[in-house]
């Protein structure tokens, strides 16, 4: 075990001497007779402790202890000494920075039990700084940590308000540009072509393409050197600068996997929305059909109504009928009449219909429209922050 470094400064050249041969057993030991001579030893030496005069010619001890204080190569820890053992020269001591005093004539033994006292309260020191730099370590990882997470979940909550498979590429590139990521992303709708696209080049290459779909059929996360693959059934997550073993990766690792799931999970609900966009589309051109085909049919009616009545009209005039003939074309007219009358309430009734149907598909577009607004506008004001 290597000693510990000692500085003893001291005018009394035959005192010197002595305390520096009553230590060097246990210290390496350096003197100086004067404060200049300290100084030039302070620039070679780190020392851990300094046993100092307070009078050293004209020059105070204390005032070179006070000088040193908070000086990158100062000895760690100070004592001071003098002939004068005052309350005044012990108050001295402690306003001037030293660790402990002694007072002329020194004993031998309670000189070695100051050093090792003040040795044993630096390695203390040392190890509570140790700990105490350990705990900033892990406080710092674990804000990382807890950052890294916050920038997920705020990726997740902004995922949950896209609309398009684009919007969701954008946010997820914005995620890896903010967290240093190199990767591609992958679409795979149910009823169109795959969708690929890369962070750094915008186009994936043919290489990264066929890596792409190679892997999708791969489990949910899958690792090759400092590449992982985030899989779903719609959608996958290539990150190309992923190194193994490290804290951050874990983190990425974690937050990616919860990630994709929620792409995944968006595609699905996108993928439904447009399914009932074109429902809508669908109903939207049924009914007006319909209520075409329904004016179509009551006009005709109309024409058929009007050439029964012209024509039995006229042959009131041509035939020669008695009253009872009359009458019984009468009815018959009027029978035709009213069921003509109730075949219009029922149309009237299907256009009512027809028109309601209308009016609630116009709604459930107004709500669509109106969600994709607002989303922008959320959107809008997470940029804010």
């Amino acid at each position: 075990m290597s000693k510990h470094n000692l500085l003893i400064i001291d005018d009394d050249l035959e005192y010197l001497k002595l305390l520096a041969e009553s230590l060097e057993d246990d210290f390496e030991i350096k003197c100086a007779n004067n404060l200049s001579v300290a100084d030039d030893l302070l620039k070679e030496i780190k020392f851990d402790i300094a046993l100092v005069d307070e009078y050293i010619g004209d020059e105070k001890g204390s005032s070179w202890i006070k000088s040193k204080q908070n000086v990158d190569k100062a000895p760690t820890s100070f004592i001071l000494y003098s002939g004068l053992a005052t309350d005044e020269a012990i108050l001295k001591g402690l306003e001037c920075g030293a660790d402990d005093f002694l007072a002329k004539p020194i004993s031998l033994l309670t000189l070695r039990n100051k050093l090792q006292h003040l040795i044993s309260y630096q390695d203390k020191i040392n190890d509570f700084e140790a700990e105490i730099k350990s705990k900033e370590n892990v406080i710092n990882i674990s804000m990382a940590q807890a950052s890294k997470y916050g920038s997920c979940m705020q990726l997740t909550s902004k995922l949950n308000q896209c609309s398009t498979y684009e919007k969701i590429r954008d946010e997820v590139f914005s995620y890896f540009y903010s967290m240093g990521l190199h990767g591609c992303i992958a679409f795979y709708p149910l009823s169109e072509h795959p969708k690929f696209f890369s962070a750094q080049k915008g186009i994936c290459s043919p290489v990264e393409i066929e890596v792409m779909e190679l892997l999708k059929v791969k489990p949910r996360l899958y690792q090759f050197g400092p590449r992982t693959i985030f899989n779903h059934s719609l959608v996958s997550i290539l990150i190309l600068n992923l190194e193994q073993g490290t804290v951050d990766t874990d983190i990425y690792i974690d937050a990616l996997a919860s990630v994709i799931e929620c792409v995944g999970a968006r595609m699905e609900f996108i993928a439904y929305k447009n399914s009932l966009v074109g429902v809508q589309e669908q109903i939207t051109q049924a009914v007006n059909s319909t209520k075409k085909m329904v004016e179509i049919s009551k006009h005709h009616q109309q024409e058929v109504m009007s050439e029964i009545v012209q024509k039995i009209g006229f042959s009131f005039h041509v035939l020669d009928l008695n009253v009872e003939q009359e009458e019984y074309l009468t009815d018959l007219v009027h029978d035709s009449l009213k069921k003509h009358s109730q075949d219009d309430v029922n149309f009237i009734e299907v256009i009512q219909l027809l028109d309601s149907a209308l009016l609630s598909v116009d709604k459930l577009q107004m709500l669509s429209i109106q969600q994709a607004v607002e989303s922008e506008e959320l959107d809008d004001e997470d940029e804010l922050f």
